[in-house]
């Protein structure tokens, strides 16, 4: 059980690792001007009074990495949900990250699963290749090296470059 779990957090960070490869076409910015120059709970109730979900997004973000406030995972997953909630596809696929990790919640492959493919049918490469990497692996659902493959070509067909090494 415990290499099964070591495993699993290593993956979480090749998952990390190559979701940040992803570029500027792949990846929103997480703050604007606006955003930056407002203090933190002022941020925070833009997001809550716009309901907007790319603010949202914004928001759980900068609570998931510490950007301009420390780390708090709790307040991560309550604004990566309200966004994925609209089906933003970036929140969705980082409350996969987040359930794979145990970060703020605790740790689920099956939820996490279900959050990568729901990113990866709405399109986002990044999820695309996570979802193609946990069918491959068998975590979160039963292997399947052909709907590994296809995910993998999806998120090629796309650019995202870890997919072309896994696609070839």
């Amino acid at each position: 059980m415990k290499l099964k779990h070591l495993l699993a957090m290593s993956f979480c960070l090749l998952l990390t690792a190559c979701a940040s490869e992803s570029g500027p076409s792949d990846v929103p910015t997480i703050m604007s001007q606006q955003e930056t120059s407002a203090p933190m709970g002022q941020r925070y109730q833009m997001a809550e009074n716009t309901g907007d979900p790319e603010g949202q997004y914004r928001t759980g973000m900068r609570y998931l990495l510490g950007q301009g406030t420390p780390i708090n995972y709790s307040s991560a997953h309550h604004w990566l949900s309200q966004s994925a909630s609209s089906n933003n596809p970036y929140a969705e696929n980082e409350l996969g990250y987040m359930y794979l990790a145990g970060l703020g919640v605790s740790p689920n492959q099956q939820e996490a699963f279900s959050w990568y493919k729901k990113a990866a049918v709405h399109g986002l490469a990044s999820a695309q290749y996570n979802l193609g990497l946990m069918y491959q692996n068998g975590i979160g659902t039963p292997a399947d090296k052909a709907q590994a493959k296809s995910w993998f070509a999806k998120a090629a067909a796309q650019g995202f470059g870890p997919a072309h090494h896994k696609n070839a």
